[in-house]
């Protein structure tokens, strides 16, 4: 469905392109086209439409199947009501983007999807992300973009939101992804006592309304005999995904323990057999994974960028290399500048181990916790046990 274009101002007799300058005259059969489009008329043909489609004053911001996406992670804020063992920041106090500033990240974000001929998909996160004040302004800005962004909520389902902002998700169709991190006893040792019971109510809230929920879970020592007992308890809920990851061991995260590479290679496998007969999606595409026959590339310097609580860009919340300040710097310089990205996309060269691996197309080892682990990005997977 075409809508006019946030950037075209209307003059009276002209049409103006703010993001290119243009000015277009505009006759009687243009402000009719203008007034079927606001009426909400299906129209997909005409000089006059064409015209206007060609020169960015009227945008489909549709979902466009064919284009590939690009996924911003966007941490609102740095506070959190939980505390949790594994979280891979220590939450200290930052100064955190303004709301006007984060408006100019989503315009920003936006121009560079139209310009990359991309769609997006922004996960809005924190901290916890519930707890910022301007979150459903936030969602309906960047709805109203001139390009498709699906949005989606990173939280530990223990905030239950407001009637206005459940609405907002809805209207939105917004994704929820909550965190849970084995049964209850496991859970609650991570994440503090009760808190398991309150996700799982969020769960069950959020499904009611009718939205799409995923659950992640990061895989420790202390909770690989707890995954089938979740997987179970999930699939009972109705969860049509859940996320496996790894422990990345920084932050207080360090204090807990990584498994070694038999172990993953283990627990991989245990759980891609837990996956016959199920309903529940459990093959996570993360590296490693392919070994169960699921994707698992490392995004990092391709397709994905992070902005953090401090509003710096980085490569990936887990790998706090800065690339760049929101406040300051476009997506193009972050993206395109970087002399870490751009060795980044040259693996074969840059990469030890992981780089010139046989699966390096299809996995490329987790760079985070390659940097966690060693203090070199560049170097190998540390869980794999191909290397």
């Amino acid at each position: 469905m075409y809508k006019i274009s946030r950037n075209t101002l209307d003059l009276g007799r002209h049409l103006m392109n703010s993001r290119t300058g243009d000015l277009f005259e505009i006759n009687e059969l243009g402000r009719e086209l203008l007034s079927s489009i606001k009426r909400g008329d299906l129209i997909t043909e005409g000089e006059t439409f064409d015209l206007m489609k060609a020169e960015g004053l009227i945008v489909d911001p549709s979902e466009q199947k064919s284009n590939e996406k690009f996924l911003l992670q966007l941490h609102l804020l740095n506070s959190c009501n939980l505390q949790c063992r594994h979280c891979y920041d220590w939450k200290d106090p930052v100064q955190s983007l303004t709301y006007e500033q984060q408006l100019m990240v989503i315009d920003n974000f936006s121009a560079f999807l139209m310009k990359m001929e991309m769609d997006g998909e922004i996960s809005f996160t924190g901290g916890e992300p519930l707890l910022y004040k301007k979150l459903a302004d936030l969602l309906d800005y960047t709805k109203d973009q001139d390009v498709f962004i699906k949005p989606y909520i990173l939280t530990n389902g223990t905030v239950t939101p407001g009637d206005d902002l459940l609405k907002c998700f809805v209207r939105h169709q917004a994704g929820i992804q909550i965190s849970i991190d084995g049964n209850e006893k496991i859970h609650d040792e991570i994440r503090g006592p009760g808190n398991y019971q309150k996700s799982i109510q969020g769960i069950k809230n959020y499904l009611a309304s009718g939205l799409e929920v995923s659950v992640h879970y990061v895989i420790m020592r202390r909770n690989i005999d707890a995954i089938p007992e979740f997987v179970q308890a999930m699939e009972d809920l109705g969860i049509k995904r859940v996320n496996f990851s790894r422990l990345t061991p920084i932050g207080p995260g360090s204090q807990e323990e990584m498994l070694n590479p038999t172990e993953n290679r283990d627990i991989i496998k245990s759980i891609a057999s837990l996956q016959k007969g199920r309903a529940v999606n459990l093959m996570s595409t993360r590296p490693l994974w392919y070994s169960v026959g699921s994707s698992g590339f490392c995004p990092v310097g391709y397709n994905t960028i992070t902005i953090d609580p401090a509003g710096k860009f980085t490569p990936c919340r887990r790998l706090p290399i800065i690339l760049g300040d929101a406040r300051y710097d476009s997506f193009f310089k972050a993206w395109f500048g970087s002399e870490f990205l751009q060795k980044m996309r040259k693996r074969e060269d840059c990469v030890e181990v992981c780089g010139t691996c046989q699966h390096a197309n299809v996995c490329g080892g987790c760079r985070a916790i390659a940097n966690a682990v060693s203090g070199n990005p560049f170097s190998a997977d540390p869980g794999c046990w191909i290397c």
